[in-house]
């Protein structure tokens, strides 16, 4: 969809005038900023102790994955945002130990469905004016309709909304089966443990981390670093839990571990296949509708796209995209008639049946340039200036498929050579050696890298200054590790297990999807064009 303005001399349809003005997007992305703040700033005080330990927060990684597509997704699909929003609000009122938090909470809930009331009275008036566009022209009676079998539509268009929800089922499952796997790990370390004595050494770091010193047992006077919640007193004593099987595992008694940053991905997940079923059914019942057609006209637009004008009109106002097949029917020829059965609105499905059939429509119609007024301002200047900005945003549109594919590049060149190490390394091959934690690294984003020094097993390979990959420690402590070389010095080495191999798979998957979206964009519409017109499609005009 775009968002770009019609050029200075092209007049808004007052079609694409029933729309929220922008300062909307701009005053919700504010209203989320302000609910996080005042969450933060009134979040009480906490104090653990053993009596009453601190336990993990289930609900604040579901506010996190929230919040994130209540921002993300506003400008692209508002409806969808909002109801993250709302979901937000909720989880925020009941369980935000924060005063200001919840009484932010009540405001982002009521102005998610008070935005959620005005998109759909501006959507009503959007169907309304096509319906009375349509009524002065009686041409869809007399458009004579060929009688063909519905075809189900094909193509990635068609199969994305499935993907999407298949991946959010899958990103579900394996984050309950990860929450599962980690917490039954932690209390099996948790009933070895034994408790001892010790005081905090000193300030917590960047990570929030402070070393203790152990007063007793048979760890007596070894420095344990540990992440805590809130600073503790240096000299303050406490008490921690020492696996004696695994020395590398240590916690402190009054703030147990939890996993439940499982939690968010799942409810990314679970939106994700929401919004696909959604998307699946509004489809289907779009196809099997019965409501009374209005004629307007259609036009191919070469990506897989096609571009609706209203009755009487000659501007387009929306785009909807087709499965496979179905803009090649209608290309090589300009606007042909097609009667159009469902509200046409931003975001309403349709049905679009043309002389030669039904075309198989597999989104919703999208607005050419949403959020009015825009580009406001634009349309006073001069002949010069707007050429300028003409010019600027082709330029624009051009670099934008040349960025695509150069990061695309950059990321397949990082990750495919990494398939086999982790690959070898996921099956258990390679030498097997130690690796000591020696520096941690948090300061880019995501997440933070382990470096330390590998020593293999059977003494014949030792590298210092080496990255871990697919595994974490606390600096000090050793891991198992696999080298994947032949004796030469390498830059990383890998952990024994099936996490390296998936990340890896993730930077590839994310480098194909950036290199093969502008280059199928730029084949589909250059075998659009090659592709002579045929049947009645090839006619343009009425």
């Amino acid at each position: 969809m775009s968002d770009t303005r019609p050029r200075h001399h092209q007049p808004l349809n007052r079609w694409l005038l029933l729309q929220p003005p922008v300062w909307v997007a701009y005053l919700w992305w504010a209203l989320l900023v302000a609910s996080v703040i005042a969450s933060m700033a009134g979040d009480p005080v906490t104090v653990c102790t053993v009596a009453q330990p601190c336990h993990p927060d289930a609900g604040f990684p579901m506010v996190v994955a929230l919040v994130g597509i209540a921002a993300v997704a506003f400008w692209w699909a508002p409806v969808a945002a909002l109801l993250a929003g709302l979901a937000y609000a909720v989880l925020s009122v009941l369980f935000d130990p924060s005063i200001p938090g919840q009484l932010v909470g009540v405001a982002v809930g009521a102005a998610s469905l008070g935005v959620l009331a005005i998109l759909r009275a501006l959507r009503v008036k959007q169907a309304q004016f096509a319906d009375t566009a349509a009524e002065a022209d009686l041409g869809a009676d007399a458009l004579k309709v060929r009688e063909t079998r519905r075809v189900r539509p094909r193509g990635w268009a068609a199969a994305a909304a499935p993907a999407i929800g298949i991946a959010g089922l899958l990103l579900v499952a394996g984050s309950l089966i990860g929450y599962q796997n980690q917490t039954s790990a932690e209390q099996a370390h948790v009933d070895r443990a034994q408790q001892v004595q010790a005081h905090v050494a000193t300030h917590a770091d960047g990570d929030y981390r402070q070393v203790f010193v152990v007063e007793n047992g048979p760890q007596a006077g070894e420095r344990v670093p540990i992440e805590v919640t809130e600073e503790l007193d240096l000299g303050s004593e406490r008490v921690l839990l020492l696996d004696p099987q695994d020395p590398s595992w240590v916690r402190l008694t009054s703030e147990p571990q939890g996993y439940t940053n499982w939690f968010g991905w799942a409810t990314l997940g679970g939106f994700a296949a929401a919004w696909s079923a959604g998307h699946l059914l509004s489809r289907t019942r779009a196809a099997r509708q019965d409501d009374p057609p209005v004629l307007h006209r259609v036009r191919a637009m070469g990506d897989g796209r096609a571009e609706l004008t209203l009755a009487g009109s000659t501007e387009p106002i929306a785009t909807v995209w087709l499965g496979t097949g179905g803009a090649s029917a209608l290309a090589g020829g300009g606007r042909v008639p097609a009667l159009v059965a469902g509200p046409v609105a931003d975001g309403g499905w349709v049905s679009i049946t043309t002389e030669a059939g039904s075309l198989p429509v597999v989104g919703p119609l999208r607005a050419m340039h949403r959020w009015r007024e825009l580009g406001i301002g634009t349309d006073a200047l001069g002949t010069r200036a707007a050429a300028t900005l003409d010019r600027t945003r082709g330029a624009g549109a051009a670099l934008r498929p040349i960025f695509f594919v150069a990061f695309g590049c950059f990321l397949l060149w990082f990750s495919l050579g990494q398939i086999g190490p982790t690959w070898n390394a996921a099956r258990g091959l390679g030498a097997p050696g130690s690796f000591t934690v020696m520096t941690e690294d948090c300061s880019g984003k995501g997440p933070c890298h382990h470096y330390g020094n590998f020593a293999s097993n059977d003494g014949r390979h030792s590298f210092n200054d080496v990255e871990i990959v697919g595994d974490s420690a606390d600096v000090g402590s050793s891991i198992r590790a696999l080298y994947e070389g032949n004796g030469e010095t390498p830059d990383t080495v890998f952990a024994p297990r099936w996490k390296g191999f998936i990340e890896n798979g993730f930077y590839v998957a994310i480098g194909l999807g950036f290199v093969l979206e502008p280059l199928g964009r730029s084949l589909g519409a250059f075998l659009l064009r090659r592709r002579p017109p045929s049947g009645r499609h090839s006619r343009g005009g009425w």
